[in-house]
């Protein structure tokens, strides 16, 4: 799993963080590193990519975005991915999802369930995850886990 987290709160941080457990709960090997540690990732080796990001301005942040321009098509494709991003609850806040899986189909990897939207709201100049979205993370990793298995 490769994801980026940019506020103070590092709330896909804690997304990633609950998708990871609940993978490894159902007995799933995971690498969960932030994009700015992903280089050195041969994504090849991995059955599965798993990418998350903030939408910023309707799409991934610029890390992600470069991150999944850099991956080798000849070497990826075929193998399963899903994507995840936290965003704010708005029809004008776009949605990094839908570049993302963009991506990673134009790369050759088969989306292997539907995309999470983790929702989060600013109060007082400071961002949190709505209620139950940590939940709604841990449920769609499990939704995951049993499509990853098949």
């Amino acid at each position: 799993m490769v994801y980026d987290s940019v506020s103070a709160a590092k709330l896909t941080e804690k997304v990633a963080e609950v998708i990871a457990k609940a993978l490894k709960d159902r007995g799933m090997e995971v690498t969960s590193v932030p994009v700015g540690d992903a280089k050195h990732l041969k994504i090849e080796e991995y059955d599965a990519l798993l990418v998350g990001t903030p939408t910023m301005a309707w799409a991934p942040t610029k890390p992600v975005k470069e991150f999944l321009d850099t991956l080798d098509a000849g070497k990826v494709k075929g193998k399963m991915a899903a994507s995840f991003d936290t965003q704010m609850r708005s029809f004008i806040s776009g949605n990094a999802n839908k570049a993302m899986e963009g991506k990673l189909k134009e790369k050759g990897f088969t989306i292997a369930c539907p995309h999470l939207l983790a929702y989060v709201k600013s109060e007082k100049k400071a961002y949190h995850l709505l209620d139950g979205e940590l939940k709604k993370a841990e449920e769609w990793a499990n939704k995951l886990a049993d499509s990853l298995a098949k």
